[in-house]
């Protein structure tokens, strides 16, 4: 019995095998219909490219700028009137750090992936921050005693020059700076593991940063008999060209992620100084032109230059949400550091000769001197952002 039962199931799987057989040969249509049927597999959606633009809202530290604009309580004695360290003197502007605000800007990030695991990839990167202006005026109807400190070399002294002062001059003063701050980066990304959850990635590339600082000081005033008006203007520049290398990591749970990134750029600054004045006098009818105003002097007068090796360490952390299968989005912290930057409150040496100003008969110490005194800047600020795969 088990015999016949084996025959059976042999004469069984003999019909299948010749069912199949002829199946794919072609012969035996009937048969091939009762064989089950398995779906193709459908080809993997890869997608190498990928986009991302993001909101700024980030704060800056500010550009410190000496004493610039003073003024002392009605009365007060000519000698002694807006003088620093006088008693009675008070700074109306400067002494302070100025475009220090929180600024609005964005950024515009692209990679591309050269497999579909995407363990391997480029991206490049742009961010820029929308302009932030700091202003003072101030004019002899509000404001009787307006001044300009200054340090005197000749004398060893403190000392201020008027714009208004009662009695001799009325006038009015106007200061102005403007800052800019953007960058960009070009990045390799290699994984390199995973690590408590993460796919942790190593980054390798360059980066760019320019800071820039336009200061413009303007007054005018009116003596017995003529006028006069007084201008100096700084111009600070910094490039900052380095390697750029990091760490990325990134998690995911269902349709959220969470990603940081950690980098130090290693590279140069081309810091930069443009230096201009002029005083212009009238009398009579007749004006006359002078190179210089108060800060600026034949002595300062000029383009500046010079490089130096800076570091920019930054911090990145972003929060994710899948909102459909090819977009993300995202909020996240970012933070950035820059060491030797150069301001235009770094520009500005706050000591003069007055023999020299207004085309005088010189003498005495060449100041004010060329400074290129560098500070450190940060910016940090939060980012509101989508990610699209093509």
């Amino acid at each position: 019995m088990a015999q016949g039962k084996l025959e059976v199931r042999s004469i069984f799987v003999r019909c299948g095998v010749a069912s199949l057989a002829a199946a794919i040969l072609g012969g035996m249509p009937a048969y091939a219909a009762d064989l089950p049927l398995k779906a193709p597999v459908k080809a993997v959606d890869f997608n190498p490219f990928w986009a991302e633009a993001d909101a700024l809202a980030w704060s800056v530290k500010g550009d410190h700028l000496p004493a610039l604009v003073t003024t002392s309580p009605v009365g007060t004695p000519l000698f002694s009137a807006g003088v620093l360290g006088a008693p009675g003197t008070t700074v109306l502007f400067g002494n302070s750090d100025v475009n220090d605000d929180w600024r609005a800007g964005g950024r515009i990030t692209a990679g591309y992936w050269f497999d579909p695991s995407r363990s391997r990839g480029i991206e490049a990167s742009f961010f820029g921050l929308g302009d932030v202006s700091t202003g003072f005026t101030a004019n002899s109807g509000t404001t009787p005693i307006i001044a300009r400190p200054f340090f005197d070399p000749n004398l060893n002294l403190q000392s201020a020059s008027f714009v208004s002062f009662p009695g001799t001059t009325a006038g009015n003063i106007a200061i102005n700076e403007k800052s800019r701050l953007l960058g960009a980066g070009l990045l390799y990304r290699q994984d390199v593991g995973m690590w408590a959850g993460q796919r942790i990635t190593a980054l390798v590339g360059y980066r760019y940063l320019r800071s820039s600082d336009d200061l413009a000081i303007t007054s005018q005033s009116a003596v017995v008999g003529g006028a006069f008006a007084v201008s100096d203007n700084f111009g600070a520049t910094s490039q900052f060209h380095g390697l750029d290398l990091g760490l990325a990591g990134e998690w995911r749970g269902g349709p959220w992620s969470l990603e940081w990134r950690g980098k130090v750029a290693l590279g140069g600054n081309i810091n930069s100084g443009n230096i201009n004045g002029a005083t212009v006098v009238t009398f009579a009818g007749v004006t006359a032109t002078t190179a210089g105003g108060l800060l600026t002097q034949a002595s300062n007068i000029g383009n500046t230059s010079q490089t130096r090796f800076a570091v920019v360490p930054e911090l990145s952390l972003k929060a994710g949400y899948q909102i459909a299968p090819r977009w993300q989005l995202f909020a996240g912290y970012d933070a950035l550091y820059w060491t030797d930057v150069q301001r235009a409150g770094g520009l500005i040496d706050t000591t003069v000769n007055p023999n020299l100003i207004a085309g005088g008969p010189g003498g005495g110490p060449n100041r004010p001197m060329p400074l290129q005194n560098t500070s450190s800047l940060w910016a940090q600020g939060f980012n509101f952002g989508v990610r699209y795969n093509y």
